[in-house]
């Protein structure tokens, strides 16, 4: 490819992106709705542009509603001096209010995003075509900036894009030696997402590593200067919050989030409504050490140990998760980061920038260790987009159509149906991974409450012996309360079969299920119906695979000795069971394809004294509805019979014709 050609193809791709800001109706696109935080930014945008504040009043419910009658669902405001402001970062509606002046709310803020990511993509082109060929500069833009879910976050009202561009651009000026402008633009981004402080290590880094030692001093200084600049830009802009709103933390103080029902509606006040959303401390609260800071604004402690076992998987899970791993969801930048690591040629540029990336990932996952991915209304790990940058400064030299390619097979392979129908898979976060090449990558089980698949509510934490959800409401000597995640299709939710509630398998279909547990047991036992075409059914729980051979309609057991679970969370055990069927088929009165059903029954564990069957809160920045939390009452142990064959409980033998389900929402 000539340099000429190099440029056409940069400049068609910038032309599509601009077009797509430009041309796409987002109210209508998304049916009037919102996802993730975009409901604060549209709100804070259009009160900056128009009114020329950051009070959230009746005039800017009013202006949401013309465009999306359901209002700003799940916008974040804060109380201070009486009252009400956004409480959000302000950087990026503040960019954004000339164009949304201009243009209008949606379209203004969408045009900057195209905007901003195609300065971007010119100027890691100018930056790699410094080192190499124009081909190959342009081959490792697109690879980093664009390959991968990037082009999805263009339609996203939030800052991603915004962060993503400002971190370009400060490391750009860093490699051209601009090294205030550089500090200056990584401040801003700072304050727009605090965890982007460690994309400045390169620029203060830079200067201990270089000249000879008797200027150690002076170079000791220039990284102090350096220090110094990106400290007091993130100090201003915490300022200009604190004169704007009342307050510098805007994640902080009095901060809820709303759905469905906001102040200024007829009888609703900041009081009578929301969920607290406060933000006040760094990191998780852990058992034993914070428990006086516990309040009801945030998440409860967590055991130590539990940490310590989160941290461990969350350290692959970042990489490899279904829902969040940069492998899948940036494999520019992954590809990137291998041809460092493996094939060089390894410049000092890019270990800086790998140690950016280092501490990044390490931060991410020690200071929100349930919700390192941005919340579940994401695809793919928001966050990381902040990071992508990185890319274009590991990318090795020579090396960028390499980079290309792996993009191009695994953003082919995985995402093109994302890429295809953006603003459908923005508004389903989940639905993407559900399919058969994502489930061969690993769920995120530390952040289970907080994946987007459970955005289906028929998926998430159905209880199951536990009446209303609350374990505590168990009639005594009932069977110990569990709950089950359905993380796929593989199954059709829970539901009420021959007199028993389990869920019915999918024929043909494999997939995961995640037990929950009060306690750990000391066996699990899935007792299983073949359906009306008979069934072979696999389990496995760990290491522990087992397999059943059922003609129709009869019943056996497979029973797990001491399972082992995959860790503990918020005082509960998590369990991933792997189940399949091979055969299904449909009766007379349920058309769908039934392979088996299952139940469970949990043996010599229960509902000790003080544990709950909660869910993980809600992180604080996912902008999602908060997940109710229960407690539990003492539950005796339950035996169950042998692994002997036995009929359908509750239900004589009879045809597959007389199979009748009672089925609760789910996929058909």
């Amino acid at each position: 490819m000539s340099g000429r050609v190099a440029r056409v193809v940069l400049g068609v791709v910038s032309g599509l992106v601009l077009l797509a800001a430009a041309a796409t109706d987002l109210p209508r696109a998304s049916d009037g709705r919102f996802w993730s935080d975009a409901a604060t930014y549209h709100a804070m945008a259009g009160s900056l542009a128009f009114d020329a504040d950051l009070e959230f009043g009746a005039g800017d419910l009013a202006r949401v509603r013309e465009s999306y009658p359901g209002g700003p669902q799940g916008v974040f405001l804060k109380r201070t001096g009486g009252r009400l402001v956004y409480a959000k970062a302000i950087a990026y509606p503040a960019a954004a209010a000339p164009l949304v002046r201009l243009l209008g709310v949606d379209r203004g803020l969408l045009v900057l995003n195209g905007l901003l990511l195609v300065l971007a993509l010119w100027l890691v082109f100018g930056e790699l075509r410094r080192s190499s060929g124009e081909a190959v500069a342009a081959a490792g833009a697109l690879a980093v900036l664009a390959g991968g879910v990037v082009p999805v976050y263009l339609l996203w009202e939030t800052p991603e894009i915004f962060n993503l561009a400002l971190a370009t651009f400060g490391l750009v000026a860093w490699r051209r030696g601009l090294a205030l402008r550089a500090a200056l633009l990584l401040g801003v981004a700072a304050y727009s997402k605090p965890t982007n402080l460690a994309l400045a290590l390169p620029l203060l880094l830079e200067p201990l590593l270089a000249g000879a030692p008797s200027t150690w001093l002076r170079r000791a200084g220039e990284s102090l200067r350096r220090g110094a600049v990106v400290v007091s830009v993130v100090a201003g802009c915490f300022g200009l919050t604190w004169v704007a709103t009342g307050e510098a933390n805007y994640q902080g103080g009095e901060r809820k989030t709303f759905y469905d029902r906001y102040p200024f509606d007829p009888g609703v006040t900041f009081d009578s409504a929301g969920v607290w959303m406060t933000t006040d401390h760094l990191g998780p609260l852990v058992a034993g050490r914070d428990d006086d800071k516990t309040t009801a604004r945030i998440a409860p402690p967590r055991a130590a140990g539990e940490l310590q076992r989160s941290f461990v998987l969350n350290l692959g899970y970042f990489w490899v998760g279904r829902f969040g791993g940069a492998v899948a969801y940036f494999p520019g930048v992954a590809a990137a980061l291998l041809l460092f690591l493996v094939v060089g040629p390894r410049e000092r540029h890019g270990w800086l920038a790998l140690a950016a990336l280092i501490a990044s990932w390490l931060g991410y996952i020690l200071m929100i260790p349930d919700n390192w991915y941005g919340g579940a209304g994401t695809v793919g790990n928001r966050y990381f987009v902040n990071l992508v940058p990185l890319g274009f400064l590991l990318l090795p030299r020579g090396r960028a159509f390499w980079a290309a390619g792996g993009a191009a097979v695994v953003t082919g392979g995985l995402l093109a149906g994302v890429l295809a129908s953006p603003v459908h898979h923005s508004l389903h976060p989940g639905e993407h991974a559900t399919g058969r090449a994502f489930r061969l990558l690993p769920a995120e089980l530390t952040m289970l409450g907080d994946l987007s698949v459970f955005t289906d509510v028929w998926r998430k934490h159905r209880p199951y012996n536990a009446p209303g959800g609350d374990p505590a409401r168990r009639p005594p000597g009932a069977p110990p309360s569990y709950f089950l995640w359905f993380l796929d299709d593989a199954t059709y939710g829970q539901e009420t079969s021959f007199d028993a509630e389990g869920f019915w398998l999918r024929g043909g279909e494999s997939g995961e299920v995640v037990l929950q547990t009060l306690a750990p047991p000391a066996r699990v036992r899935l007792v299983v119906t073949a359906g009306p075409a008979g069934d072979i059914v696999t389990a496995r729980i760990g290491r522990d695979r087992q397999r059943l051979v059922l003609p129709p309609l009869k019943t056996r057991d497979i029973v797990f000795d001491a399972p082992r679970p995959v860790l503990g969370y918020y005082g509960t055990s998590l369990y991933r069971l792997q189940v399949g069927s091979r055969f299904g088929g449909p009766t007379d009165k349920d058309r769908r394809d039934l392979g088996s059903f299952v139940y469970l029954e949990l043996e010599g564990g229960g509902n000790p004294e003080g544990r709950g069957g909660t869910e993980s809160p809600r992180n604080k920045e996912s902008g999602e509805k908060p997940k109710r939390s229960t407690a539990s009452a003492r539950l005796p142990l339950m035996i169950s019979g042998g692994s002997t064959p036995r009929e359908p409980p509750g239900w004589p033998l009879a045809s597959p014709s007389a199979l009748s389900v009672t089925a609760r929402p789910a996929p058909g």
